[in-house]
């Protein structure tokens, strides 16, 4: 500390003993500086000096988290190779061919004025399992094939998830024609397409049914009840096993239904490996068949 600086302090100690009562100091020599001093006027204090700034370094950014545990998907169940089709004509295909043909002609109702063309089916048939929707989106109008947008393309994970192929299932609808933006088909419209159904059933004779969606349900089973009430139930259709489920298009707008579906199919992958023997009559009976156990998740086809 320099001299003013100390001078400054004794100054202020004695302008502080005075306020007090104390006149002077005992050491005449700082006495007679400090008044000198406290004569003279004040200097200004002097500026600090600046410390160094120091450069400042960045904080090291901290780590990353680790990431997700993706949530691990269940084994896939595995399953032997579907049974072969029985029952059917010799030259089956060949019929099936000629069925397709005739009807990509048919201008039996309104539908064929506003749409591409006919969309018969998809799949070989080698399989005998048949899966039944209700008609043609524009996807499918433009390709001329069934189930091909996004809708179909689910609907490939599903068969994939059961341990089948699906150019060798085959798919069709109730309507071979798309209904203008997508509508519910019409009575008189369903009527004119209802034998090509029929057609295509007689000459698959396939040992399961999968109906996707209520249409296709109420259509086939001739029933007013909830596709709620129908999923997951194994009724018959001509004395073949008919099992309804929801259409791939609901679980796109809604996927917490993909559990559901999921147990439906295993159910119809077991029906159609076990060849149940068929009913006497066609009209719904209760469920005859449970679930199987197993994952219930449909992440297999997410």
């Amino acid at each position: 500390m320099d001299r003013d600086r100390i001078l400054q302090e004794i100054a202020s100690r004695i302008e502080e003993e005075q306020a007090r009562g104390i006149p002077v100091w005992t050491d005449p020599a700082w006495n007679d500086a400090a008044r000198r001093f406290l004569d003279a006027p004040a200097p200004a204090p002097a500026p600090r000096s600046a410390a160094p700034v120091r450069p400042t370094v960045p904080a090291a950014p901290p780590p990353p988290p680790p990431p997700a545990r993706a949530a691990e998907r269940p084994a896939r169940p595995s399953f032997g190779p579907p049974p072969p089709a029985t029952g059917r004509m010799a030259d089956w295909e060949a019929l099936l061919a000629e069925a397709a043909k005739t009807a990509s002609g048919c201008k039996k109702c309104r539908l064929r004025e506003t749409c591409r063309q006919v969309v018969y089916a998809s799949g070989t048939g080698k399989v005998p399992l048949v899966f039944v929707g209700e008609a043609p989106g524009a996807d499918e109008d433009a390709r001329g094939e069934a189930f091909v947008g996004r809708a179909g393309q689910l609907l490939t994970r599903i068969i994939a998830a059961i341990g089948l192929d699906r150019r060798d299932i085959y798919i069709c609808n109730v309507i071979k024609c798309r209904p203008p933006e997508n509508r519910n088909p019409l009575p008189d419209e369903i009527q004119c397409c209802w034998p090509y159904l029929e057609q295509q059933l007689d000459l698959l004779k396939p040992r399961v049914i999968c109906a996707l969606g209520l249409f296709a349900a109420q259509t086939l089973l001739e029933s007013k009840a909830p596709i709620g009430k129908l999923r997951g139930r194994v009724f018959r259709y001509r004395g073949i096993p008919l099992l309804p489920t929801y259409h791939p298009a609901a679980l796109l707008r809604n996927p917490g239904l993909k559990p559901t579906v999921w147990e439906d199919v295993q159910l119809l992958r077991r029906i159609l490996d076990e060849d149940l023997p068929p009913a006497a009559a066609p009209e719904e009976v209760p469920e005859t068949v449970q679930a199987p156990k197993g994952p219930t998740t449909g992440d297999l086809f997410a």
